[in-house]
């Protein structure tokens, strides 16, 4: 049956399912109204078949959905058992390995193309005191709040997982270091603006962010980009913490945005 809704697709599945079910809708309304009828009630077919219908293909398709995605998801995984490593379990991002996979790649492709992208490393800033103060079950849901932000800003084309612990990684492609820089401002915005309801606390937190760009050819691989901006990360963090950071390749150096 999934092997089926797989062939067919996500979209044809539910136009299928919804077609069903108004259908047999339409047939159960049209006996039960035939019974009852027969036992002397008075119940309009041209109103209640119409009815049936419609109610049956509000609720079908979103529930169909819903579940067909999910079945789908689960067939992909069983397809390959790979695809489950591939996220973290607590965020939903991608794990560093599937990362470090992505990331590469695209960097392969933007060499070929020529094309500028930017790598960002972000860390939530004193996060163990999070920790310390509230709990290793806040401190999760401050991750997950923030894997939550990130998807909100990140374009679709953009790679983003988690590195370990608080830190996390980006790839922009098709983006200079000035696109980039508003991007990271986006993303300070939006982490000052959301705040985590934890029992009868609220909890907010900032990030540092080291950023690097490059257009520098073939010699480029997550690796070392990471590695530099892991030094503007640094420098981000001694300036003062919540601001971005960036490493120049032009002149090897740091600077605070």
């Amino acid at each position: 049956m999934i092997k089926l809704l797989a062939r067919i697709g996500r979209f044809n599945s539910v136009v299928i399912i919804t077609i069903i079910t108004a259908l047999a809708s339409v047939v159960v309304t049209t006996g039960a109204v035939l019974l009852l009828n027969s036992n002397g009630f008075d119940i309009r077919f041209n109103l209640a078949i119409p009815l049936a219908a419609f109610v049956s293909i509000i609720v079908a398709a979103p529930i169909g959905w819903i579940l067909v995605g999910l079945l789908l998801r689960l067939y992909r995984i069983e397809k390959d058992p790979g695809e489950l490593a591939s996220y973290d379990s607590l965020t939903g991002l991608l794990s560093r390995h599937a990362f470090f996979e992505n990331a590469n790649r695209a960097i392969s492709l933007a060499n070929r193309e020529r094309a500028a992208f930017a790598v960002l490393i972000i860390d939530l800033d004193h996060f163990k005191s999070i920790n310390d103060r509230y709990g290793h079950v806040a401190g999760d849901a401050v991750l997950r709040l923030f894997a939550d932000i990130v998807n909100s800003v990140a374009r679709r084309s953009d790679i983003v997982g988690r590195l370990g612990g608080e830190e996390f990684g980006m790839l922009l492609p098709s983006t200079d270091t000035d696109k980039a820089l508003e991007f990271c401002e986006r993303l300070h915005r939006e982490v000052a603006r959301a705040v985590l309801k934890y029992q009868d606390s609220v909890i907010r937190y900032t990030v540092s962010i080291g950023l690097t760009s490059s257009t520098r050819g073939n010699l480029d691989n997550i690796e070392n980009l990471l590695a530099h901006a892991d030094l503007a990360l640094y420098q981000a963090k001694r300036d003062g913490r919540n601001r971005t950071a960036v490493f120049n390749y032009a002149t090897d150096q740091v600077a605070a945005s």
